[in-house]
C-alpha cells in the first residue's frame, strides 16, 4: 500500500511501493530508472522510448529523399522518423537536389555533383579530352591530351596538328 506504512508492498525489491511502480516484478523498471529504446515504459512516466531515452539515435534530414541526409539537420528518436536517415548516411552536401550525392557521378555542371568537396573534377561523366596547342595555331597534338570538363589554358578539343612546335604546320596551312 502507499499510506506510508514501513510495510508497504514492494515485490521487486527496488525500493518503490507496488503503487508507485509501473511493473513491480521487475527492478529495472521504475520511476527513477533511465528511459532505453526497448519497447518498454522503464521510468514509469506512462510514455515509451520518448526521444530523451538514453540510447536514442540521431537521425538527419533528407529533404530531397536521395538516401542521404544533411548533417546539418538532426532529431533524436528511438525509432528512425520519416524523412530522416540514419547518421552513416548523413553526408549529403546539397540536400535540396535528389541528383547530388555521395553515390552521384559528377558531372560538368559547375556543381559537386558527387559531394566529394570538389566541382567539375576531371573524372567527371561527360568529361572531354583535351590537346595541348603548345605552339598556340589552334590545333592540339593528339600525343599530349588530358581529359577534363573544360578546356584548360593552352589545350584545345582539335587534335589534328601534325607538329605542335611550329605554329606555321597545322591543317590546311
Amino acid at each position: 500500500n502507499c499510506d506510508g506504512s514501513s510495510a508497504y508492498a514492494d515485490m521487486d525489491g527496488d525500493g518503490f511501493a507496488a503503487c508507485e511502480d509501473c511493473d513491480d516484478s521487475d527492478a529495472a523498471i521504475n520511476p527513477s530508472a533511465a528511459e532505453v529504446c526497448d519497447r518498454v515504459d522503464n521510468d514509469c512516466d506512462g510514455v515509451i522510448d520518448e526521444d530523451d531515452a538514453t540510447d536514442a539515435a540521431s537521425w538527419y534530414a533528407d529533404d530531397d529523399g536521395d538516401g542521404y541526409g544533411d548533417p546539418a539537420v538532426t532529431t533524436v528518436a528511438c525509432d528512425q522518423p520519416r524523412g530522416y536517415v540514419a547518421a552513416v548516411y548523413a553526408t549529403d552536401c546539397d540536400d535540396s537536389d535528389p541528383s547530388v550525392s555521395p553515390v552521384d557521378p559528377e558531372r560538368c555542371d559547375g556543381v559537386d555533383n558527387d559531394c566529394d568537396g570538389a566541382v567539375d573534377e576531371d573524372d567527371a561523366t561527360d568529361a572531354i579530352t583535351v590537346y595541348a596547342d603548345d605552339d598556340m595555331d589552334g590545333y592540339g597534338d593528339p600525343a599530349d591530351s588530358v581529359t577534363a570538363c573544360y578546356a584548360y589554358s593552352g589545350y584545345v578539343a582539335d587534335n589534328t596538328d601534325c607538329d605542335d612546335a611550329d605554329a606555321t604546320a597545322y591543317p590546311g596551312a
